[in-house]
């Protein structure tokens, strides 16, 4: 009596340790509450914390480059630095959002578009320089895509100032073929929280909402159809083997018993 009890509790611990769809990440309830995002298409992409950012200042409406090779925040000689060489040179964006450029010391550039960005930098540098023009292009955009197909993602560089939803899955190699297009999760920081938006790809209906301009650190991930045939057979082989040799095992005891 005591060997099937002993065997049945073993079957129960291997049962219960089966893993049929632990790779799906983000699971929300049915009754979850999805955030709404302010815009979909007119949103531009913004700086954000942890941006690298390659800033490039020119003098006299671009006639001329300054050259800040050399440059320290705050230094007097700032405004008499000019040469013909292009130089780019790239700023950390910090956590509270401020960079430290040349003769500005520290200066908020988080929350602005690039555009907004390099005018609100031209407007400063102007106390410096006569015309100054800023170009600004951030070098380290980057977002994490799950394309559907359970635990796997990849980090995508986002090569363009704004890029799309539908851009962003692209790079990453498209929605497999278990990933389910009427469920793509975007989670995105906001100040000091997550809100996470969910949106329906299957219809032409989804085409604003593949439009939506991506930002840095979102996590795009394409809800996997489960799988749960296959991966109830994958984790019940093991156990079935192992059933089965401990069935003959109990067999030749009781044999042997006799």
């Amino acid at each position: 009596m005591k060997q099937h009890q002993l065997l049945i509790l073993l079957l129960a611990f291997l049962l219960g340790s089966c893993s049929i769809n632990s790779d799906i990440m983000f699971k929300t309830p049915k009754d979850y509450e999805f955030d709404v995002p302010e815009t979909l298409t007119d949103e531009e992409y913004k700086i954000s914390p942890g941006d690298i950012i390659q800033f490039t200042l020119y003098a006299n409406n671009g006639f001329m480059i300054i050259d800040l090779s050399s440059l320290g925040a705050g230094s007097s000689s700032a405004k008499n630095r000019v040469d013909n060489r292009t130089l780019n040179v790239h700023y950390f964006v910090q956590d509270d959002g401020y960079v430290k450029l040349p003769s500005l010391l520290m200066t908020k550039l988080a929350g602005l578009t690039v555009f907004e960005a390099e005018a609100f930098l031209e407007e400063k540098y102007s106390k410096y320089y006569i015309d100054p023009f800023v170009i600004l292009r951030v070098t380290n955009r980057r977002v994490i895509v799950s394309t559907g197909g359970g635990g796997t993602s990849k980090v995508v560089t986002l090569k363009n100032v704004n890029t799309r939803l539908i851009e962003a899955l692209a790079e990453a190699g498209g929605i497999v073929d278990r990933g389910k297009a009427k469920k793509v999760k975007v989670i995105r920081q906001v100040g000091d929280t997550h809100e996470v938006y969910q949106f329906d790809l299957s219809t032409i209906e989804g085409l604003e909402a593949a439009d939506m301009i991506v930002q840095a650190n979102d996590i795009i991930y394409v809800t996997p159809s489960p799988q749960i045939a296959s991966e109830v057979l994958d984790d019940l082989l093991p156990i079935l083997t192992l059933f089965t040799s401990l069935v003959a095992a109990y067999a030749l005891i009781i044999a042997v018993g006799n």
